[in-house]
This record gives structure tokens, C-alpha cells and sequence, in this order.
């Protein structure tokens, strides 16, 4: 089924679901974490909602957009070349 994935693919889970892990795993060893005070809001809105929904999605997109760009590129060239 994930036989022929792209390695950016991978890459792309990696990040976010390393993200997840990782303040998963901070919530649960440290005591009110997520509704600590940042910024006049509860912590988990600004690490959830803005990094977590909104930066990291937006950066691993571009991340696949511009690595398609460049194998394009590349079979575009092997072609040219023949």
C-alpha cells in the first residue's frame, strides 16, 4: 500500500506526527500544561490551533509542493536529454 512512497511523504508524517507525540507526551508529564497562560490564552490553543493546525500543515504542504516541482523538473530533463 505505501510501496512507491515519495520520501518527503514520509518526512511530512514525521513532522507532524512527531509533533503530536511530543507535546502529547509534555501534557501528560507536566502538571496543567495545557492550560497554562500564554499570551492571555490557554497554552494548548497557541501549540494546538496556530502551530500545530495552521504553521506546521502550511510548511509540509510547501514542502511537497516544491519537492513535486523539482522531480518534475528532473523528468523533464531525462526526457529532454534522450
Amino acid at each position: 500500500m505505501f510501496k512507491g512512497m515519495p520520501k518527503i511523504f514520509w518526512i511530512g508524517m514525521g513532522i507532524m506526527y512527531g509533533w503530536v507525540f511530543f507535546f502529547m507526551f509534555l501534557e501528560m508529564i507536566i502538571p496543567g500544561l495545557p492550560l497554562k497562560q500564554f499570551l492571555g490564552v490557554p497554552a494548548c490553543y497557541i501549540y494546538n490551533w496556530i502551530m500545530g493546525l495552521w504553521i506546521i500543515n502550511i510548511f509540509i504542504s510547501y514542502l511537497f509542493y516544491s519537492s513535486e516541482e523539482k522531480r518534475e523538473e528532473i523528468i523533464k530533463n531525462r526526457k529532454g536529454a534522450k
